[in-house]
């Protein structure tokens, strides 16, 4: 886990064509004020993204649906 020292450093280092994006993000962070996801959500989502299927092809759903 970083310190907040150590993000001030990363933000410094920011070229400032970024700096906007970097903003947004933090605003982001700030605003969405939820629970942090505990260690077994982080399995459970890791195990089903381990079990992934074939999926379906784009052209498929766009037939689908008629797009």
């Amino acid at each position: 886990m970083q310190t907040k020292q150590e993000i001030h450093e990363l933000v410094d280092r920011l070229p400032e064509s970024e700096t906007g994006a970097a903003a947004r993000y933090l605003e982001f962070l700030l605003a969405h004020d939820e629970a942090a996801i505990d260690p077994g959500m982080l399995k459970r989502i890791d195990e089903a993204r381990a079990r992934r299927g074939p999926g379906i092809p784009h052209a498929e759903i766009l037939r689908e649906f008629g797009a």
